[in-house]
């Protein structure tokens, strides 16, 4: 009997970490915008110094768009048949594209890109020294602009960019060259490396990487040609072999099958005749083929045979819902009772009810509300890796609560926002379940319906104050830290780590409430545990922020170094210009795809101190003085001018 009562005790102790168990309710009728998936429209037109954008001045269009069609994501298409010729392109063209990219940022929206320099079946494109040095100058352009850029298109080549009709790289080929080669070399090294370039067909993938086996799921995302090159079709449904598209139909679908469960697949239908619209795209065609092939976005308005067709007999709004990622939560179990500094249970079973998964990089966190606080605990799991056509994934982890967190009650949020710090926090771009009564419009997060009771935390942190700010020069460590960014995970250790090395380390971070009492110049010196898993050291660079009130009013940059250890740096961080007061001092990594690991950073006066019973002279102090007395010991207020003692220290107002 002891022992079946000791078992009894062990599965009520068990069960006890989950007590919140819910399933919700799936929406499979409302058509809603997400990020990087969808209809799209094509915009975009002939640049040239009159007109140099593709985007700006099509305002009402894409407000048309994302009302009547909510849309996420726009074909931009620029022509540079202007400068077929001319080797440099003006910079005013060059910065529109930045002025083109900005007004999609303020829309909410993602673009595809695809640049080419002729419409004409001819092929009048542009010669390769050419192509070359406009890639060039548009690479920073490209870069600076990568969070609102979904994917490229390879374009370049022949008319529309669609790789047939050329003069310079091999006129109606459909096979990989030497010349198209490097047109993908080059586009490859420009092009953001967390961003696909898709190509015409299959035939010129497996061209240009030597092999005709589709990507595994340990080849995907990790950065080679493979892992980057996808595929658009813009014949989709035209006949049998969609007008060239598939040069071997048996084995060309299952290819892309299997490819675009990691690379997206998109385009348009050129179907423009209503036999060919009711013979080939019909209702039961188009969703079999859709979802066979994961299909992520096509155009809304062509061919308008096909696409109004598709109006007319329910397969658009079927298509609006499905296409790219639709998840839904099917149910979910959580801890109800947690101390801070503790596991939080999460177990939820996702299902993907669209065609395709995700494909850019997407942080998952469970989160923390009460009232206007809020605790991000980022997940391991990766949603790109949520498979599509109904399959349900689950998610179980265990995830730290941090030891900050104050005690409460606490609403559970599931956040997919996006992986840019530029605009992670704009419910635009954050992804949204289908499900009824989750969404949460005005931040992005899905509510779980569930609750957990944080115990034994810490109390709420109060803004700066004198007394409890940390007096510079200083040493900064785990020890005497504020707040830190949720997803940075101590692993039972004293340093802090700003890895994996991942897009998201850049916004990773650590902040000090400090008082600067001593404006002036300081020396800054770290400690730091920088290496590999295999011992191979890595490099580290800061980003040091005096904010006062979330407002930088001095900012530092240490030198990137490419080792390990205690680190002194002979310049200095001149805070002569700062007025003494209190301030938080933000610490956040500088290089993107390193893994520092921060034990301790030091700020160190260059000057003498002075001593307790020297007089320190401050005309306007910053901030409200509470505990003020003169040198008799009694309490004065502001209007005292005079010899002042705060915290023990004389001063002369």
């Amino acid at each position: 009997m002891k022992r079946l009562f000791l078992a009894l005790c062990a599965i009520m102790m068990a069960s006890a970490i989950f007590a919140s168990s819910v399933n919700y309710t799936a929406d499979d009728n409302t058509i809603f915008s997400n990020p990087e998936r969808g209809f799209i429209t094509m915009i975009g037109g002939t640049l040239s110094e009159k007109k140099p954008y593709g985007v700006k001045g099509h305002e009402s269009t894409l407000d048309n768009k994302i009302s009547s069609e909510k849309m996420s994501i726009v074909l931009v298409h620029y022509y540079l048949s202007n400068y077929r010729t001319t080797a440099t392109l003006p910079t005013k063209i060059l910065n529109a594209f930045d002025e083109d990219m900005a007004v999609l940022r303020s829309k909410g929206m993602k673009a595809i890109i695809r640049f080419s320099y002729t419409e004409s079946t001819s092929g009048d494109d542009a010669a390769w020294n050419i192509v070359k040095q406009h890639i060039q100058q548009y690479k920073s352009h490209w870069q600076a602009n990568a969070d609102v850029i979904f994917c490229f298109q390879a374009g370049i080549v022949g008319a529309w960019g669609e790789w047939y009709y050329t003069q310079n790289y091999g006129n109606q080929l459909s096979s990989m060259n030497s010349a198209r080669r490097l047109v993908v070399d080059s586009l490859l090294a420009a092009v953001p490396a967390d961003r696909c370039i898709q190509l015409r067909t299959p035939k010129f993938k497996t061209g240009y990487v030597g092999n005709s086996q589709p990507l595994t799921e340990t080849e995907a995302y990790n950065g080679s040609a493979k892992a980057r090159l996808g595929h658009h079709n813009d014949a989709f449904l035209y006949d049998y072999d969609n007008m060239g598209t598939y040069s071997d139909t048996a084995k060309e679908k299952p290819y892309l099958a299997q490819e675009t469960l990691y690379v997206p697949l998109g385009g348009e239908t050129d179907i423009t005749k209503d036999s060919l619209a009711r013979q080939w795209a019909t209702y039961d065609k188009t969703i079999a083929e859709m979802s066979r092939l994961h299909w992520t976005f096509i155009q809304s308005g062509y061919a308008e045979t096909t696409t109004n067709m598709w109006r007319n007999n329910g397969t658009f709004d079927e298509l609006n819902r499905r296409m790219g990622y639709r998840f839904q939560l099917v149910s979910g179990t959580y801890s109800d009772q947690v101390a801070a500094g503790g596991k939080l249970s999460v177990n939820m079973q996702i299902r993907n009810a669209g065609f395709a998964p995700l494909y850019n990089e997407r942080p998952a966190y469970i989160v923390l509300k009460n009232g206007s606080k809020t605790y991000q605990l980022k997940l391991n799991a990766d949603p790109r890796r949520w498979k599509p056509n109904g399959v349900i994934t689950t998610v179980n982890e265990q995830l730290t609560v941090p030891s900050n967190v104050p005690a409460g009650s606490y609403q559970l949020y599931l956040y997919l926002p996006d992986a840019y710090a530029s605009i992670a926090s704009n419910p635009k771009y954050a992804v949204r379940f289908a499900n009824s009564n989750v969404w949460e419009s005005s931040t992005g997060m899905n509510k779980l319906n569930a609750s957990v009771t944080v115990t034994g935390g810490g109390a709420p942190v109060d803004p700066p104050t004198p007394g409890d700010a940390i007096l510079l020069p200083a040493t900064l460590d785990k020890a005497n830290v504020t707040a830190y960014s949720d997803d940075m995970t101590w692993y039972n250790t004293d340093y802090f780590d700003f890895g994996p090395s991942d897009a998201a380390n850049l916004d990773r971070w650590a902040e000090w409430n400090v008082e600067l009492r001593y404006p002036g110049e300081y020396f800054v010196s770290e400690v730091i545990a920088s290496v590999y898993n295999d011992g191979n050291i890595v490099g580290h660079s800061w980003l040091i922020q005096l904010l006062d009130n979330d407002s930088p009013v001095s900012s530092y940059t240490t030198v990137g170094k490419w080792a390990e250890g205690e680190i002194a740096y002979e310049d200095k961080w001149d805070l002569s210009s700062v007025a003494a007061g209190t301030y938080t001092l933000r610490v956040q990594n500088n290089m993107q795809w390193a893994q520092p690991k921060l034990q301790s950073l030091t700020l160190q006066y260059d000057g003498v101190i002075p001593s307790d019973n020297q007089d320190i002279t401050i005309t306007n102090l910053p901030y409200p003085i509470s505990n003020m007395y003169d040198i008799l010991g009694r309490p004065v207020d502001e209007s005292y001018h005079g010899i002042v003692i705060i915290n023990g220290m004389k001063y002369l107002r």
